[in-house]
């Protein structure tokens, strides 16, 4: 089984090294065959060159650039559908660049995955997860939000804005993800779920950016997610939502009766 880790960078020339040298030490640690796929995402700094010079020095490094003629990165959503169609993988991860997550989880959803899962969840709200410097409204936000979209859509997962994850080749060719920001984390896992692939979650950890700065990819909870992609999910998916339920409810009947 081969591993792919799609790693989303820009603007990040202070950390670019220290992160693909971290994933290369959890890869080698664990003598596993992998590649690790940095993206470049519209960077003006130093960060393309940096993935270049580490691509050249390390042959399963394949760092990759995205570039267009407007300020700022693409999206997540964006540079990560481009990253996954580079990757030559059986399994794909997605890590975010800057650390915020931490390397020496990687073990755990490449053990889930050979358990038979399709998709395997980061979860920081879990026995065994961690959360160290998370802003509290951000927090709050982020607990409900997760909370209403597991409930409204019956998946088996407390933490799934998280964008550490791992999914199975097959699922992407399935689904064909198509959100171009910080939502496809959600996305994803939705649609998973409605082609009935078996989802679990991993316990992991999660700290503040070090440098105190905003992720330059934005933030999953933010006052335009809520107030405009949430309800535009949510209307995308009500017959979704009713049919799930209904389903739900059908299996929960059936167990009562032959109890």
């Amino acid at each position: 089984m081969k591993v792919s880790i799609v790693v989303p960078f820009h603007n990040e020339e202070k950390i670019v090294e220290l992160t693909i040298n971290k994933l290369i030490k959890v890869m080698k640690r664990g003598d596993y065959d992998y590649e690790i796929i940095p993206i470049d995402d519209n960077s003006n700094d130093n960060t393309g060159i940096l993935l270049d010079n580490l691509s050249k020095k390390h042959k399963r490094v394949r760092s990759m650039h995205i570039k267009n003629n407007t300020p700022g990165p693409s999206g997540l959503g964006t540079a990560l559908k481009f990253g996954f169609k580079q990757c030559s993988g059986d399994v794909i991860i997605t890590f975010m660049g800057d650390l915020s997550d931490n390397p020496n989880d990687i073990p755990k959803f490449i053990k889930k995955v050979s358990s038979n899962f399709d998709v395997v969840c980061g979860s920081r709200f879990i026995k065994g997860g961690k959360v160290i410097g998370y802003p509290k409204i951000k927090l709050i936000c982020n607990r409900i939000y997760n909370l209403l979209f597991s409930f409204l859509f019956c998946i088996p997962t407390n933490d799934i804005s998280n964008g550490f994850k791992a999914y199975k080749k097959t699922v992407l060719h399935a689904i064909e993800p198509t959100s171009k920001g910080f939502e496809m984390t959600s996305e994803i896992v939705l649609k998973a779920h409605i082609k009935n692939f078996r989802i679990t979650e991993v316990p992991v950890s999660w700290h503040e950016r070090e440098d105190d700065t905003e992720s330059k990819f934005g933030s999953f909870i933010s006052p335009s997610f809520i107030f405009f992609k949430l309800p535009k999910i949510g209307f995308s998916y009500l017959e979704l939502s009713l049919k799930l339920w209904f389903k739900f409810l059908f299996k929960f009947l059936r167990q009562i009766k032959y109890e």
